[in-house]
């Protein structure tokens, strides 16, 4: 795979802009304090929002840039952002190890995809969240952001499937305006997840 996103995040301007996406600070009022993975994180913005509000965050990239990134607009902000730079495609998950998994328009070829959709719920303690906003195959009609191919985008109904037995505190597929730097503008055509991992009885 070659990282084309080291490429992309490697200039000065945030192409994402440096403040958090929308769902992420609605999601972030019904979370519950603890520790916080944001996977495919790039330049930091949503990890570095949460830090803010007093999480205990960790921030994973395929990109160096975007991780560097990630760390100065922490340093920006006064806060910690732990960083790591992991590759989704062969990366292990531990188990039960975060209290929530935020998902902001991370889209994978399928077999990245289903591998990250298992990891994470390895990953999350019982109680804990699984956050996400990403793009639905519509979204390829709208032109205003994500990957341009359609086995890239998500299905509604195979995210449903894939958290089946979770919690389901928000899911939402629409139409959402996003004004996210340079690359997300206009009108998008989403999937909003939050599910919440069952605790045992």
């Amino acid at each position: 795979m070659s990282n084309m996103w080291h490429e992309r995040f490697s200039t000065d301007e945030y192409v994402y802009g440096k403040e958090p996406n929308e769902f992420v600070v609605e999601a972030s009022k019904l979370m519950p304090k603890g520790k916080v993975l944001c996977i495919a994180e790039g330049e930091g913005r949503n990890s570095v929002y949460l830090a803010s509000l007093g999480f205990d965050v960790t921030a994973w990239d395929f990109a160096q840039a975007g991780l560097d990134k990630t760390k100065q607009l922490a340093d920006e902000k006064g806060v910690t952002v732990t960083t790591a730079y992991r590759d989704l495609a062969d990366v292990k998950w531990e188990t039960e190890q975060w209290d929530a998994i935020i998902q902001i328009f991370g889209h994978f070829p399928e077999d990245v995809m289903a591998r990250t959709f298992s990891g994470i719920k390895k990953a999350l303690k019982p109680g804990g969240y699984y956050i996400s906003e990403l793009y639905s195959k519509e979204q390829l009609a709208y032109g205003t952001g994500g990957p341009r191919n359609e086995a890239m985008l998500i299905n509604p109904k195979e995210m449903l499937e894939q958290f089946n037995g979770y919690f389901i505190k928000h899911f939402h597929v629409g139409e959402v305006n996003r004004e996210e730097g340079q690359l997300h503008t206009g009108t998008a055509h989403v999937v909003q997840s939050m599910f919440q991992k069952r605790k045992e009885d």
